[in-house]
């Protein structure tokens, strides 16, 4: 028995899925420097909602060997970075399961991110 199904796709041009998500998310987003919880400086992506109200989820700084870089990872030039999403008992950037798609997009992010900041925190 064959069976045929036929799917309308409505959502040409935009993105779909938690790339959608993190695309409209990212329109209304900033990378900020600024002293994170351990008073040292990190970079940040600073998101404001519908509401006005702003969030900074941690991208990266330059990481120090006192710390546990348990859920994060370091890069080759000694930054400790956020990973695109939680896996296991480890926070990420998000939450949610992201598609490949995303996952790869929100890696890219992160790293640019680095980029920057490491270029600030060499200029200092």
């Amino acid at each position: 028995m064959t069976h045929n199904v036929e799917v309308k796709i409505e959502c040409k041009g935009d993105a779909a899925g938690t790339l959608g998500w993190f695309s409209a998310m990212m329109e209304r987003s900033e990378f900020v420097i600024k002293n994170g919880k351990t008073g040292s400086p990190a970079i940040f992506l600073k998101t404001t909602d519908e509401g006005g109200k702003e969030k900074y989820a941690f991208l990266c700084k330059k990481y120090d060997q006192r710390e546990n870089p348990y859920g994060y990872r370091i890069t080759g030039d000694g930054y400790m970075c956020e990973i695109p999403e939680s896996i296991n008992d480890c926070t990420g950037f998000s939450d949610y399961p992201l598609t490949p798609a995303c996952r790869e997009a929100v890696k890219e992010m992160i790293d640019k991110a680095k980029d920057i900041f490491a270029e600030w925190w060499e200029g200092q």
